[in-house]
């Protein structure tokens, strides 16, 4: 079993771009990185998305299987997700339902996902993408826990924090 020979500054690199290309294309926004986190091993805290407002938070994931296993999350507050449904769609006020907010934020997590698989590919792994997923509420728990590589990085957008996790698993070789 291994993980592929990619070290965390260039896992955090590839992150980065993914994020940021999705980011300028889909919603002309840039994303400032702030930090990254490693929890490998251990427990993470649900993430620190900032401020005092405690509303809805949207988490998206996409996995990737292949030469490389694993997953990736991205977090975000309500208010942005309906901002960034908004500016995809067209819609505005009580058109942005639910749905049409959780599949944005599904479609966003996807374009990045497949972002930083490209990468991957282009370093010699390939893997394919498995379907977003999106989880939504005001408490929610992830655990990676038994995974091999989790990588949390934290961005700004538009004053606003933006989470993108990198949970990657081992590969029998």
């Amino acid at each position: 079993m291994s993980l592929p020979d990619i070290s965390d500054d260039q896992l955090t690199t590839l992150t980065s771009n993914a994020i940021s290309s999705v980011f300028e294309t889909m919603l002309g926004s840039e994303v400032a990185f702030q930090k990254s986190c490693d929890y490998s091993g251990m427990k993470a805290p649900f993430p620190d998305l900032g401020g005092e407002e405690k509303k809805m938070i949207f988490v998206g994931s996409v996995g990737f299987v292949g030469n490389v296993n694993g997953l990736v999350y991205l977090y975000m507050k309500s208010c942005f997700a309906e901002r960034a449904a908004g500016k995809i769609t067209g819609l505005e006020g009580d058109e942005l339902d639910f749905e049409i907010v959780s599949d944005v934020c599904g479609e966003l997590t996807n374009v990045f996902a497949g972002g930083f698989k490209n990468a991957l590919a282009d370093m010699g792994y390939n893997s394919v993408l498995t379907i977003p997923t999106v989880l939504s509420g005001d408490e929610l728990y992830i655990s990676t826990l038994g995974v091999v590589k989790h990588l949390r990085h934290n961005y700004l957008s538009n004053g606003e924090e933006i989470v993108a996790d990198l949970v990657l698993a081992e590969t029998k070789d």
